[in-house]
């Protein structure tokens, strides 16, 4: 009897997971679109940040000479802080807007990727904002974006790509394990600044009225949840689009 149950059970829960599961659908209809789509929004931040210091550029280098992880030269060789504060920032520039584009592209997308991680690394430091917890979950959260890119891309090239995967049309054993480490890695980072937000909001529920504790409640929870599902891999997905979508 409880066998009985059990396979009712299951052939109910299936169909219901690939109903209520439309982002497979999607992926399936739309999967090249959308890939762009998500790379594009990926790489948004990073152009938009490129743009801006291109605009500004003089008005950056002064604050990474005087307000940056330079500060401290600036008063004894104010001549070589600007030259590094200036390499530096140009270095960032063409990271980020190369990087983007190639990205786009899809040229070269491993070193695209990783001058991008690297900018988004060193940016808190060359502005020394290590202890703004927003600018460092950002940059966590955008690591952890371009590191579940990197591994799709590399399981992607394994498919395609017969010699490299062993000769079985699939990647090996080698390139499963860190296609699999590199996306926990990047789960785990991904939903930082989604993490920081939903701390503001409990916070706010203490130190605020209580008005609102019922939605900020719901919020928290909701966000609580999702983060935690995309951290273990579970309906990551549909929460990671429900999460776009929020955005």
């Amino acid at each position: 009897t409880m066998q009985k149950k059990e396979g009712l059970l299951h052939q109910l829960l299936i169909p219901l997971d690939e109903r209520v599961y439309p982002v497979k659908l999607l992926l399936r209809v739309w999967g090249p679109r959308l890939e762009f789509f998500v790379r594009l929004i990926l790489v948004a931040t990073f152009l938009d940040d490129s743009f801006r210091t291109a605009m500004h550029f003089s008005e950056h280098t002064k604050q990474v000479g005087e307000e940056g992880c330079l500060q401290g030269m600036a008063e004894a060789s104010p001549e070589l802080v600007n030259t590094l504060a200036t390499v530096a920032l140009a270095i960032g520039l063409l990271a980020q807007s190369l990087g983007s584009v190639c990205l786009l592209a899809l040229l070269a997308p491993h070193g695209a990727i990783t001058a991008l991680i690297g900018w988004a690394v060193a940016q808190p430091v060359l502005y020394a904002q290590l202890t703004n917890v927003e600018f460092v979950a950002r940059s966590l959260s955008l690591t952890g974006g371009l590191l579940l890119l990197r591994a799709h891309i590399v399981s992607e090239q394994a498919k395609r790509d017969p010699i490299s995967a062993g000769g079985q049309g699939a990647p090996n054993g080698a390139d499963r394990a860190t296609i699999a480490r590199t996306q926990l890695l990047g789960r785990l980072m991904l939903p930082s600044v989604y993490l920081y937000h939903a701390g503001l909001l409990l916070l706010s529920i203490f130190v605020q009225t209580f008005s609102m504790f019922v939605v900020n409640t719901a919020v928290l929870v909701g966000l609580a949840i999702g983060c935690a599902l995309i951290a273990a891999g579970l309906k990551s997905r549909t929460v990671a689009l429900s999460l776009a979508v929020a955005n």
